[in-house]
């Protein structure tokens, strides 16, 4: 059995002068990778975390962080746990 990871990618838009230094407190945040940025303070997140409650947590703590406009989630999936089909399912 696989432990289960979810993982979700986010559409932040931050404020252009405050760029680096929201990234690098989005880049804090345990399991978050900043996938791509450009020069008008769009950002392409991505988190990966162990549980549902902590992608939202995340979520709500980089919708917080100052510079940022809005954060959106995106995509979420979970990856893991047990195999379908040796678990009957």
């Amino acid at each position: 059995m696989n432990d289960l990871v979810h993982i979700a990618s986010l559409l932040v838009q931050v404020l252009p002068g405050k760029r680096a230094l929201t990234e690098a407190a989005i880049l804090e945040f345990s399991g978050a990778e900043i996938a791509h940025g450009d020069e008008r303070g769009r950002l392409i997140v991505t988190l990966e975390a162990p549980s549902e409650s902590q992608i939202l947590q995340n979520l709500t703590d980089i919708q917080l962080l100052a510079g940022v406009v809005s954060a959106s989630l995106v995509y979420h999936q979970t990856d893991g746990g047990p195999d379908p089909v040796s678990a009957g399912i």
